[in-house]
């Protein structure tokens, strides 16, 4: 299997390029009624170019953004030099920096991540994710539906998991839509998800 974090290491300056060009407050406008008010800490796992930590940031939010790519993190912290944003190497499904914060989040974002994780690590690496949110906060994945990208390390993700696994750690099915992509791919749609913690 090929590495993904090597990927994005040799292509960084292009997918990084690529991602700015998607405005986050569209993309994440499905859930902009879940997210918590400020002030609230947020998680961005896989942060790639730092749009949506930034974006979060903007929101008033104390944003932890997790990116395990050295060259797209580089990226990131130039493009973005917000000060309420707080770089970590770290990366699913042990999240072990992260856990080494003694921090927890009112909000965790994965947008675009899931296909990386392999599947025998996902209970694993689900399971860490619900840890590390507060009562009542909210875990968001987008779930890529497509062809995939043998040399980024895809695997195939589905809703039903997702449900399987809110259900295995005590958490809710808060929304599931269903969009286009918003690069304007045609092969891709993306299946997006809350998933809530119970108080």
């Amino acid at each position: 299997m090929a590495d993904p974090i090597a990927w994005y290491d040799v292509n960084a300056e292009a997918a990084a390029a690529r991602y700015e060009r998607v405005a986050p407050e569209r993309l994440h406008g499905w859930m902009a009624d879940l997210m918590p008010a400020a002030p609230a800490a947020a998680l961005d796992v896989g942060a790639g170019s730092g749009r949506d930590a930034a974006w979060l940031s903007s929101q008033g939010y104390e944003v932890v953004a997790v990116e395990p790519s050295p060259g797209m993190s580089a990226i990131a912290r130039k493009r973005h030099p917000e000060p309420s944003i707080r770089w970590l190497a770290d990366s699913l499904p042990a999240l072990q920096r992260t856990v080494e914060t003694g921090l927890a989040f009112d909000l965790i974002l994965l947008s675009a991540v899931w296909m990386h994780v392999a599947t025998t690590d996902r209970p694993m690496a689900f399971r860490r994710l619900a840890d590390l949110l507060e009562p009542g906060g909210l875990i968001a994945l987008s779930l890529r539906q497509g062809p995939a990208e043998a040399a980024r390390a895809m695997h195939p993700v589905s809703a039903d998991e997702i449900r399987g696994l809110a259900r295995d750690n005590g958490a809710l099915i808060e929304r599931y839509v269903t969009d286009d992509d918003h690069l304007g791919r045609p092969e891709l749609r993306w299946t997006r998800m809350a998933v809530r913690r119970p108080r």
